[in-house]
């Protein structure tokens, strides 16, 4: 394990920055000279689709940046702290849990938004059972990676469709449907902080060794140039959590079995929400499951769904690999609202929607400069236009939705699918209470 000596420091001097970037005109330049002109965007026009989240969030800044290298990320984080900027970095931009554009106008200093998504990159390590992820990896991304060797990422499920970075997931603790694996988590990563005086450290926790200058670092990592000699595996450093499955069986806890910011599973980058600027994770892969099916039950009693859940915590020998709750009214908004989502998976796949939701962003910025058009067009037109479709839910799931108020989509794998299909049927003799949907074998 890389030792715990904080490499490459920088003081930051105490009156904001050297001259040289004491105004923003000579900063951006400063910047441009980093990553390139063409990827240093200015005014609210060129910035608004990363400065705007897809769900939430929105505020003006000096600039945002799109480093193509791990040492360019590096030089600008070096040049923003200069200039006493504040730095928010954004992947994917999937504004599923925030944090990743401004929120409002009222911060004390300017703002430099870094997307950190032309820094793609995913190394196997350890025969595939471990992989290192560079800042612009998306789940989709690891997911083909690791397809031919038949593993899968920690997450496969939800937002892996829209493009959503494998960074994100870490720094959020994300996976809150997961049961098997829990949130994302890793305690062996490669980030950029700043100590209580101002100085910049990069700190190698990977595993990894990679010498000691932190931008030969970087170049190494980022071409994959280490042997695996240089990989470490040290039993006190793990790169996911391997006792959630216990901690979630523990169903007399009086304690839930996750929340936000749940202190065991913050750690370094794990949860840090763009605390430190992250520069690579180190994660384990799995192997894939051979069957998946998935159990669709509903109700008007939510304690019977309540009942259900402590039972295979406590009794199940597997754990099911998800489980997600759905009201009434979230399936009215889903179904109305997530058709254009479905219909584009369903014809396109998902390759190709985060190039859709790219293009998405760039007419919905041409559209805000003409004040008569109405806001989110793009929306507006893409549901407007799912509804010429036919109904896309199944006739025995709408008639779910009309006997039952509360469902619960339970996910099994392997063994597990025929000891929920048992237990089921030992609860809800009649299949009219519960829907076992076949997915079949991968």
């Amino acid at each position: 394990m890389q030792s715990d000596i904080q490499l490459g420091s920088i003081a930051t001097s105490g009156d904001g920055g050297s001259a040289s970037l004491s105004d923003d005109a000579g900063f951006i330049e400063a910047l441009r000279k980093i990553v390139g002109k063409s990827h240093v965007l200015t005014g609210s026009e060129r910035t608004r689709r990363f400065c705007t989240g897809f769900r939430f969030g929105h505020g003006p800044v000096i600039a945002v940046v799109r480093p193509g290298s791990l040492i360019e990320q590096w030089r600008v984080l070096k040049a923003c702290i200069a200039a006493n900027k504040i730095v928010i970095m954004q992947a994917a931009n999937t504004g599923l849990t925030g944090g990743s554009t401004p929120d409002g106008d009222d911060y004390d200093r300017g703002i430099v938004l870094i997307n950190t998504m032309r820094i793609t990159g995913i190394h196997l390590i350890n025969r595939g059972q471990q992989v290192v992820c560079l800042p612009g990896a998306t789940l989709y991304q690891l997911e083909n990676a690791l397809h031919p060797i038949e593993r899968d990422p920690h997450s496969v499920i939800g937002s892996s469709c829209i493009g959503a970075s494998v960074f994100g997931g870490i720094c959020n603790n994300s996976g809150g449907a997961l049961i098997h694996r829990g949130p994302a988590f890793t305690q062996l990563a490669l980030f950029a902080r700043l100590d209580e005086s101002g100085s910049l450290h990069l700190v190698n926790h990977l595993g990894i060794n990679l010498g000691n200058d932190p931008e030969a670092i970087l170049e190494k990592l980022e071409k994959g140039a280490f042997a695996d000699a240089d990989v470490t595996n040290d039993p006190n450093r793990l790169a996911s959590d391997h006792d959630y499955a216990t901690h979630v069986r523990d169903i007399d806890a009086p304690s839930p079995a996750r929340f936000n910011a749940d202190p065991h599973r913050l750690f370094e980058a794990s949860g840090s929400a763009g605390k430190v600027m992250l520069m690579a994770v180190r994660l384990d892969t799995f192997p894939k499951t051979g069957r998946t099916d998935v159990f669709y039950i509903g109700t008007n009693d939510p304690s019977e769904l309540e009942t259900i859940r402590r039972y295979i915590l406590a009794r199940f020998s597997s754990l099911p690999i998800s489980g997600e709750y759905l009201h009434r009214v979230a399936f009215d908004v889903a179904e109305k609202y997530g058709k254009d989502t479905f219909l584009a998976i369903n014809y396109l796949g998902t390759g190709w929607l985060p190039l859709m939701f790219a293009i998405k962003g760039r007419f919905d910025a041409i559209c805000e400069r003409l004040p008569f058009l109405p806001s989110h067009l793009s929306d507006k037109i893409m549901q407007a236009t799912s509804s010429l479709f036919p109904r896309h839910l199944p006739k025995r799931m709408m008639d779910y939705r009309q006997r039952f108020e509360h469902h619960l989509i339970l996910q099994m794998g392997d063994d597990g699918v025929e000891e929920a299909a048992q237990y089921l049927k030992s609860i809800f003799p009649s299949m009219r209470r519960f829907l076992h949907l076949h997915e079949g074998r991968r």
